[in-house]
């Protein structure tokens, strides 16, 4: 029987080297030893590793077996040494398109929705479209939004059975945000909160749009488009532990957090604003849940209406978890129990941001 197969460009070289130095005659040979060594595997899960080990050339099976393996070749396409992508940039989208400019709230007063908690799986997403895009400017929006949940999907299983592995408590897990495989709500709802999408009337909608790190475009046909901004590329090509490095402990290395904060500051006023606000609110002595509360009550019940309408407590307090989610991410914030309560704390990090903005 005939197959075809698509190898990315780093195991066709793996693979060449290999039939060079004569360990096999052909690339044909190669994806047979490939077959039945995966076939053996799957037909021995009772074998010690040392009986595995003895196997005749058994170090070129172990490989072959992580080369073949989909959810880890899915998962290197998207590392920085395998992307070869040199896309023209699009501007940022201006406040006016954007769905948040409809709730009569200004523009440094809009604050980031609160259902999108993290950061990590926006840069995911971008990661994903920087690796898609080569050397265009636009690509479809519906094949990128498919193509990142896939990628965010098979990110959250794999972080999720390390941290349950090891234990790990809600607060020091990295995976919240990331869809859940097989539950189309926890799909649905990466692709609207943390990438992007248009609405009917045009204006654009989530986090990705929202952040200035993508812009939305119709073409001749209707289509939906989607690009990178000169913001999106450079945070997408910047070192990630997770994506490069399959560190779990951490979402981000220090440059992508300064670089994530200095981008905010200069192109996303209403995120800046509210990482402030927080901050200030620390400073001054409100540093357990209800207090902030209180002062988000105090602070915005007159300013975040929608239709004429106050915004509810619900909404005001999804706001605040999401807020304090984001800035506990970014390493700007610490939790400390005192008794049965949390009081939120600056960090260093969050003292020089709040010293120096």
């Amino acid at each position: 029987m005939r197959y075809f197969i698509d190898v990315s460009e780093w195991q066709a070289a793996e693979i060449n080297k290999l039939i060079k130095i004569g360990k096999y005659q052909n690339i044909a040979q190669f994806i047979s030893a490939a077959i039945e060594n995966q076939i053996y595997l799957e037909n021995s899960v009772g074998l010690s590793q040392q009986d595995f080990l003895n196997k005749k050339d058994s170090d070129i099976y172990i490989n072959l077996a992580k080369t073949i393996n989909t959810e880890n070749t899915e998962l290197k396409r998207i590392t920085l040494g395998e992307i070869n992508s040199q896309p023209k940039t699009v501007s940022m989208p201006s406040f006016s398109i954007l769905s948040a400019s409809l709730f009569n709230i200004a523009e440094d007063k809009s604050w980031l929705w609160g259902q999108t908690n993290r950061i990590l799986p926006i840069k995911i997403g971008l990661r994903v479209l920087y690796s898609m895009i080569d050397s265009e400017q636009w690509i479809d929006l519906e094949r990128f939004r498919d193509k990142a949940a896939h990628v965010a999907t098979l990110f959250g299983t794999k972080i999720r059975k390390y941290e349950d592995a090891l234990g790990k408590i809600r607060s020091d897990r990295i995976s919240a945000g990331l869809p859940k495989e097989g539950e189309v709500k926890s799909i649905n709802r990466y692709k609207s909160h943390f990438l992007a999408y248009m609405r009917k009337d045009e204006k654009l909608d989530g986090a990705m749009t929202f952040l200035r790190f993508v812009n939305l475009n119709k073409d001749e046909k209707g289509k939906i488009l989607i690009g990178l901004t000169d913001g999106g590329l450079n945070f997408a090509k910047l070192d990630s532990p997770v994506m490069d490095h399959n560190d779990f402990e951490k979402s981000f290395f220090q440059t992508e957090i300064n670089f994530y904060l200095d981008h905010v500051l200069k192109n996303v006023k209403g995120e800046s604003s509210a990482i402030k606000w927080l901050l200030t609110k620390l400073v001054n002595g409100m540093v357990t849940r209800d207090e902030i509360m209180d002062e988000l009550r105090k602070d915005f019940s007159q300013t975040w209406q929608y239709n004429s309408k106050k915004f509810s407590d619900k909404v005001l307090n999804t706001q605040r978890a999401g807020l304090i989610a984001r800035m506990f991410e970014l390493g700007l914030i610490r939790k400390e129990k005192d008794g049965i309560e949390v009081k939120y704390i600056i960090s260093p990090l969050g003292e020089s941001y709040f010293k120096n903005n």
